[in-house]
């Protein structure tokens, strides 16, 4: 008896979706929130593949039992992600019982991560095929002209005008005096003085206080800045990111190995020492920052000596980032935080060595219990300053990151897509386009404090 009405149920599921999307079956409908169905298939972008599955958007999401998709905000920045859960033999969300918001929590999150680390700013527009915007809207995204005109059959009863044009329109109508600019000029570098001194205030608090900070024997941290290259450009915010992030963390009760500006050999003995030290059950944080290049798709770490004139000989010079996420996976880290600053131009390049790509470091995956997490997605530049009036003597990823590790009780995870928001929103406030990257495998909830 229960088999018959689950039959007839479905059936009616299938009747009512060939009565409002005739050209997809109910496993590929799209449901808009003014109530209409569409299909995903007619969507532009529904052929894109989703790199980490290999398979296009329509194949990806093709029968799942709960998805999501994520696509970039700018159509001048061109991404998409997708996550999906398929469970054999269930085709309905409401047979998953208490798991189905759990599970759309972790596959929307992911979904937006994919794209944003393609390094776009990113919004979710699908989740558990219900579309969070109009149909409109939801068309025209990442599609061309031809798509739009062929699938939107009823124009809008209102003029749809893009966000491009309308920019340019408020710019032609906003006439800035030399005074107002002068104004925000002065306001900026009020701020800026301001958080200079709280940083100030802040470290004399620590230094007059009485009160012993507490290592635990299970964190541990290793923290590298390289400014003073030899041989390729130098850099000015490294050493002083790796102090700030150093400090931060001994606060946090890590047990911390900082190193300022290391040689090819320094830097493979410390890494040797810090794999010694670590424990099964282990949480390990490491901070880089200084100049990194990718090659073909290997991330490198350079070593203030670096002297290499190709590829091969580059390659047995620099430290190779997987090597030390391996480390930690093979020593059994609980969880393993990497945080790397070293998207920036590639330093070969005015030198005529053609090593690596223009700039950033290439996508990476990590293994359960890591979360990796670059300064810039792939392809884009990190910024050290905002501006020229910007006096802050830490880079913009790390003066972010380190202020949101500061909040109580927020979990890791948190805190970085928080920083991730923040750096995107203040890079964009110059012009710039920064999107921090995050591979995230990590099982469990970790808080710098609680």
């Amino acid at each position: 008896m229960q088999n018959f009405f689950l039959k007839i149920f479905l059936c009616s599921i299938f009747l009512f979706g060939s009565i409002e999307a005739r050209s997809c079956s109910w496993t590929d409908q799209i449901k808009y929130p003014d109530g209409s169905v569409g299909c995903l298939s007619e969507l532009p972008f529904a052929k894109e593949i989703v790199k980490e599955e290999k398979k296009s958007i329509n194949d990806y999401l093709s029968g799942s039992t709960l998805n999501a998709v994520a696509i970039s905000k700018n159509k001048k920045c061109k991404a998409i992600g997708a996550s999906a859960f398929h469970k054999k033999g269930i085709g309905f969300n409401f047979l998953l019982s208490n798991e189905g918001d759990l599970f759309k929590q972790k596959l929307t999150q992911i979904a937006l991560d994919r794209c944003m680390n393609q390094g776009c700013d990113c919004e979710v527009v699908i989740v558990d095929s219900l579309s969070k915007v109009d149909k409109h809207s939801l068309i025209s995204m990442l599609g061309d002209a031809e798509d739009k005109k062929a699938l939107v059959t009823t124009p809008p009863t209102k003029e749809v005008i893009s966000p491009d044009k309308k920019i340019k329109e408020e710019l032609a109508a906003t006439k800035i005096t030399d005074g107002e600019i002068a104004a925000l000029r002065r306001d900026l570098e009020k701020e800026i003085r301001s958080r200079i001194l709280a940083e100030e205030a802040i470290k004399n608090r620590r230094e007059l206080s009485s009160t012993p900070i507490k290592i635990y024997a299970n964190r541990k941290a290793l923290v590298i800045g390289n400014d003073a290259y030899q041989k390729i450009s130098s850099l000015s915010n490294a050493r002083e990111d790796a102090r700030l992030m150093a400090e931060s963390l001994i606060n946090f009760g890590f047990k911390v190995q900082l190193k300022l500006d290391v040689t090819e050999k320094q830097f493979k003995s410390e890494l040797r020492n810090f794999k010694n030290s670590i424990q099964p059950g282990d949480e390990v944080a490491i901070f880089y920052a200084g100049h990194g290049v990718q090659i073909v798709s290997t991330n490198y770490l350079l070593p203030i000596d670096i002297a290499g004139q190709n590829e091969e000989e580059l390659k047995d010079e620099a430290v190779p980032l997987q090597r030390i996420l391996d480390d930690m996976n093979e020593k059994g880290a609980k969880f393993t935080l990497a945080m790397i600053d070293a998207c920036r131009d590639n330093p070969f390049k005015s030198s005529g060595r053609n090593i690596g790509g223009t700039r950033g470091l290439a996508p990476t995956t990590a293994a359960t219990g890591q979360m990796i997490v670059f300064s810039a997605g792939s392809g884009q530049q990190a910024l050290d300053k905002l501006g020229p009036t910007d006096k802050n003597k830490n880079g913009l990823f790390t003066r972010v990151f380190v202020q949101e590790m500061q909040k109580t009780g927020v979990t890791v995870d948190r805190v970085v897509r928080n920083a991730r928001s923040k750096v995107v929103e203040m890079a964009k406030s110059v012009g710039h386009n920064q999107v921090p990257a995050i591979y995230d495998q990590v099982v469990g909830e970790f808080y710098f404090r609680q």
